[in-house]
This record gives C-alpha cells, sequence and structure tokens, in this order.
C-alpha cells in the first residue's frame, strides 16, 4: 500500500469511530446561539434597545459566553471518541508498524480533531453572526464580537491535544502534570474581560497551542518503546 491508500483508510477509521456522536457540539452550538438570541430579545424587552446597547458598548457583556463551555466539550469529545479505543490495551502501538512514517498515522488522525474542532468554530461564527445579524447590530460590533469566541476555540483545541496525550499516556504522574499544565493554559484562554480582550496576544496562544501536539506525540513514543 502506497502513502495515499493508507491516508484514506486512516480517514475512514477515524469516520467509523466519530460518526456516531461528533454531530453533538455542532446541535449545542445552535441551542447556545437560540438561548442567545432570546436574551438580547428579552433584554429588548424588558429593558428597551437603550440598555442593551449600554451592555453592548459600553459593559461589552457577552451574552454567548456559554459557547466557550461547548468548545471545551467539543475537544474532549473528539479525542475521547478518537483516542479512548485506539490507546486501549496499548493498541496505539499498531501504528508504528504500518508501512509508512508513523508521523504520518499519528498526525493524520490528529488532523481529523482538529479539522473537527475548526468546523466547530466555524458554526459558532456563523449561527452568531446570524443571530447578531437578525438584530440589526453594525458590523463593526459583530466583528468584535465574532472574535470573541477564538480564543475559546483555541481552548477546545487545547483540550483536544490535551485530552489526546492523557489518554495516551501510561504514566499517572505524566497525567497530572498534563491535566495541570492544560487547565492553567485553558483558564488564560477562556478568561473574559470585554470582546476580544487578549487580542494583542492572540498569537502566542495560537502558536503555543501547537506545542501540545508534541505531548501526543511523546506518549505515542512512549507506547512504541513499551514504558
Amino acid at each position: 500500500m502506497n502513502k495515499k491508500s493508507i491516508f484514506k483508510a486512516i480517514l475512514l477509521k477515524e469516520r467509523i469511530k466519530l460518526q456516531k456522536l461528533f454531530w453533538l457540539p455542532f446541535v449545542i452550538v445552535i441551542a447556545v446561539s437560540a438561548d442567545t438570541y432570546m436574551n438580547y430579545k428579552s433584554t429588548i424587552a424588558s429593558h428597551g434597545a437603550a440598555a442593551l446597547w449600554v451592555q453592548l458598548v459600553y459593559k461589552q457583556s457577552i451574552y454567548f459566553d456559554k459557547l466557550k463551555w461547548v468548545f471545551l466539550i467539543g475537544g474532549t469529545l473528539f479525542a475521547y471518541l478518537q483516542f479512548m479505543a485506539e490507546c486501549k490495551n496499548k493498541r496505539l502501538r499498531l501504528m508504528f508498524h504500518l508501512p509508512v512514517s508513523y508521523r504520518l498515522s499519528i498526525y493524520s488522525t490528529i488532523f481529523v480533531g482538529f479539522i473537527l474542532n475548526i468546523l466547530l468554530l466555524s458554526a459558532a461564527a456563523l449561527c452568531l453572526f446570524l443571530v447578531f445579524l437578525a438584530l440589526h447590530f453594525p458590523y463593526e460590533l459583530i466583528f468584535e464580537m465574532l472574535l470573541s469566541i477564538v480564543p475559546w476555540s483555541i481552548a477546545g483545541i487545547v483540550s483536544y491535544f490535551a485530552l489526546s496525550s492523557i489518554i495516551a499516556e501510561s504514566s499517572i504522574l505524566r497525567r497530572l502534570a498534563i491535566s495541570f499544565a492544560a487547565v492553567v493554559f485553558i483558564s488564560l484562554l477562556i478568561t473574559t474581560n470585554g470582546f476580544f480582550s487578549i487580542k494583542s496576544d492572540l498569537w502566542l496562544y495560537a502558536l503555543s497551542s501547537f506545542l501540545w501536539l508534541f505531548a501526543f506525540e511523546a506518549a505515542a513514543l512512549r507506547i512504541k518503546e513499551g514504558k
């Protein structure tokens, strides 16, 4: 088998593992978006449009902050579905016996989960955009509000990488260390102080999140070596 055939086989395997529940976070995104719309409409009905504008422009209140938990749920769910069965009884070791580089096997699997997280971000952005458009928010405000969910999406991706590493790890101490580091990193990303509050540091967080890839690769290599 050539690399292309193996890559297709890996993608098919991931599809089989994910097909039963991968849609759940996307449904929750729709539900949270509907809830956000109702909250905005309720504020207008109870206090008037002026009160809502005070909340948006001066206080920068985020009515859609439940989405941060959706991204974290999505990241952890994707990782669980992909790696819990894969790593049971050290089955991940089979990846190292394919007639291709082990990195192709590992990162093809990771690539699928990463794309799902990006699709979840896209779905959330689209749903919120439709909500804001229905409420006749100006485009400048919509843009700032949509950017607010990007750090939360990065937190979801980190939760995906972190849980994948924790599942693959055989050492309890290393699992605890990864969990602690992930909680600290994610906490920084989901803390909100207005719309897009970490604008200046976003690129740094985005680049740092990819370092979590090496945590999973290191755990996989330890499985290969029987540690």
